[in-house]
Formats: C-alpha cells, sequence, structure tokens
C-alpha cells in the first residue's frame, strides 16, 4: 500500500482487515474515527440488523479496542448510535476510551414517526470520545455550518442587501428590527452583536483593537495609517493593521479602527443537539441518481459538520469500519473541494449481500452491479469522483488481490 496516497476503500470483514498489515501501518495516525454501526434493532431493511445483545456488544467491543490503536493522540472518534444500545455502548466506551476521554453526545434530530404506542422517537445519538482529551484542540463550528442558523443568517441577510440602495442606515435599521425578531424567537443573544453593515451589505460587529501594554504611535505609509498612542494601552501589531487592511476587514468610528467580524463567518462551541435529518442522506444518494439503493444513509452534512469541528488538516485521516453506502468517503471529497483541503480516508466494508426482500436488491440489477453493500459504496463513490473538480485517486483493495 503507498502511504503517499491514503484514499482506501477496503473490501472486508472490518475486524480482519483492522488486525491485518495492510492496515496496521497507520497505527496512531487517524485523526478521526466515525463509525456507524448496526443499531441491533431489526429495522433495516436492506441489510442485516438484528442479533443477540450479548453477541453484538462483544463484537462491537473487539473492534472499538482495534479502533483506539488507530487514534492518533490528538484525534477523536464518533460513534452513531439509538436508544436501542446507547446504555450498553456507552458503558463499553467508558471502559475501553475511559470516563475521562468523553467528549459527550451528539442528539440528532430525526424525522416525526407515529410508530410507537408510547413515545415516537425522533433522535438518535453520536458518542463522542477523544484518545486523549488534554491533547485535543477546542470543538468549534461556524454557525453557517449549522442548518438552522444557516437559514436564519440568510434570511437577514438577504433582507437587509435589498434595503443597501436606500443607503446603510435604512440598512442598520432594519438590521436592528430582524435582529431583535430572531432574538426573541430564538432565545438567543449572541446575534445582537452583529448590528453594522459595510458599503457591500454585510454585517458584521466591530472589535476593539487596543491590547494591553505600552502605549505606542502607529504610523503604516503602506495602508496610509496613524494613530496617536492611547493613554494606558497598545495597538496590534503593525503586521496585524495591514493584514486586516488586506483583507477589507479594517472599520472605522469617530477615526478610531475596528476589525470587521462578518456574520458569515461566524463561529461557536459545536451544539449538542444537531438538525441533519435522516431523509437529507437520502436526498444525497438521490442527488447522485441512486434513489433506493441503501435505506438508511447518514447525511453528508453531518459528516462534515463532525470532519470541521475536529480540525483536520492537509494529510490527516478519517476512517470508517462500518462505510455503508460511503457518505464518510463524499463528506471528505466535498471537504476537499469545498476547504480546498487535503484530508485522506480509509474506509472499510465487507461484502454484505443485500436483502433480496429490499428495494436496494433491485435497484442494484437496473445499476448492473452485483447486490452487495460493497458493490453500492463502488458504484457511489465512483459517481462522487465523476462529480468532483478534483482529480481524486481511490484504491479498491479486495481479499485476495494482497496487502
Amino acid at each position: 500500500m503507498n502511504q503517499k496516497r491514503t484514499n482506501f476503500l477496503l473490501i472486508g470483514d472490518n475486524q480482519t482487515i483492522l488486525e491485518s498489515p495492510l492496515a496496521r501501518q497507520y497505527l496512531k495516525k487517524i485523526k478521526l474515527i466515525y463509525i456507524d454501526p448496526p443499531y441491533n434493532t431489526n429495522s433495516a431493511k436492506s441489510y442485516d440488523d438484528k442479533t443477540d445483545s450479548g453477541k453484538w456488544l462483544a463484537t462491537l467491543e473487539k473492534i472499538l479496542r482495534l479502533l483506539r490503536e488507530y487514534l492518533a493522540e490528538n484525534g477523536c472518534i464518533f460513534i452513531s448510535i439509538d436508544d436501542n444500545e446507547y446504555a450498553s455502548l456507552k458503558l463499553a466506551c467508558d471502559k475501553i476510551f475511559s470516563k475521562d476521554n468523553f467528549l459527550g453526545t451528539f442528539i440528532t434530530r430525526q424525522s416525526q414517526r407515529s410508530n410507537s404506542k408510547f413515545i415516537n422517537t425522533a433522535h438518535e445519538y453520536i458518542l463522542c470520545y477523544a484518545k486523549n482529551k488534554n491533547s485535543l484542540e477546542r470543538f468549534s463550528v461556524k454557525r453557517m455550518d449549522i442548518p438552522e442558523q444557516r437559514a436564519m443568517i440568510k434570511a437577514i441577510s438577504g433582507e437587509v442587501k435589498k434595503l443597501l440602495p436606500m443607503g446603510r442606515k435604512a440598512a442598520e435599521k432594519r438590521l436592528r428590527q430582524l435582529i431583535g425578531e430572531y432574538c426573541e424567537k430564538y432565545e438567543i443573544t449572541w446575534l445582537k452583536n452583529y448590528n453594522r453593515v459595510d458599503d457591500d451589505g454585510n454585517i458584521y460587529f466591530a472589535s476593539d483593537l487596543s491590547v494591553p501594554g505600552e502605549p505606542r504611535e502607529v504610523s503604516i505609509k503602506k495602508i496610509n495609517l496613524r494613530l496617536a498612542p492611547l493613554k494606558t494601552r497598545g495597538w496590534v501589531s503593525d503586521k496585524k493593521f495591514i493584514e486586516l487592511h488586506s483583507q477589507g476587514a479594517l472599520a472605522f468610528r469617530g477615526g478610531r479602527p475596528y476589525q470587521k467580524n462578518y456574520l458569515g463567518d461566524a463561529s461557536d462551541n459545536a451544539p449538542s443537539i444537531l438538525n441533519f435529518y435522516s431523509r437529507f442522506g437520502t436526498k444525497d444518494l438521490e442527488a447522485l441518481g441512486l434513489r433506493d439503493v441503501f435505506d438508511t444513509p447518514k447525511p453528508v452534512q453531518l459528516i462534515k459538520f463532525l470532519i470541521r469541528i475536529a480540525n483536520l488538516s492537509d494529510g490527516d485521516i478519517v476512517m470508517d469500519c462500518y462505510a455503508g453506502s460511503g457518505t464518510t468517503g463524499q463528506a471528505v471529497m466535498e471537504i476537499n473541494n469545498e476547504d480546498g483541503k487535503a484530508i485522506n480516508f480509509i474506509l472499510i466494508q465487507k461484502k454484505e449481500p443485500v436483502s433480496p426482500e429490499s428495494k436496494a436488491f433491485g435497484r442494484c440489477g437496473a445499476f448492473g452491479i452485483e447486490p452487495y453493500i460493497s458493490e453500492i459504496i463502488k458504484l457511489r463513490l465512483k459517481r462522487v469522483i465523476e462529480k468532483s473538480a478534483q482529480s481524486i485517486d481511490l484504491d479498491i483493495i479486495e481479499p485476495g488481490q494482497g496487502d
């Protein structure tokens, strides 16, 4: 296996592959692991999802112990699960990764379903653990990557830009009204900071550019900036002023400079409740012309959200050893395309037969592929690569091809 190119789809039993020399060269090198194991509910239509609870947990514990070996010191793992086995999985993870490395549980909203005599379940979970919490960077997320906040920001920005031809005062007046309405509607306060509009109609808040330190005069001919010393504080560095000027991020009020912090770039700690509905995953497949080939795909945007909060850099590797329809692979490729990243992935999926009673079985025939989950993931990744603006290398390795 060529270590310089780390986009792999490995076909076979995940425990066997994780124990093989083929994969073990990546021990302690994986920055992020995401897995969506069978939930042991007997609810999936396209593959087997029911076994004895003790056997299910014993099998998954073996996988989790192996996966911990693959995590880098500053790595983390995300595990999707539902109510059926959440409690037993949480206890197992506390034992394997340590309670001290538990980062929290995301709750993902699901579509409302009238399928219960008592409680209509409209959520699932994502358990999150670090290899070493002390080595992990803070989880931060752009508000534009959270569906409901993206919708709010776009709505506010759209209204403000419509009023810009009437002048900034009119635009800012309407902005203040909108801020009041949305803060009350969503019971938030952070939006109140973003109360100014620039000449292009972009919404921002202005942050102070003074810093603790000795007062100093600023004279930067390159950007025609002169500032008198403050009484008790210093100014940020000349380099910072030049950088902000080049970005168009300097604002002036009363002759004093401030930094523009745009609403579109706003970020926050990762929220625990996520609105990435299951139907989004189905639509992701439909967008690739792959309707009904898989009945429980995770949304691409959900996996992209997890990758982004985990602060991955070029050359970092994402691993998924229950790759299913290939959502994780598509998420990595899309992030690379959108964010100019060079993140790699390792996907593992066994050659699991598609249930003959499922819609997916017939769809496999229509697409001219054998009725196996591994063939579905190959087809999906191929279509994502064809649609990508980037050149993407993918090695597909199956048993019998050697290491």
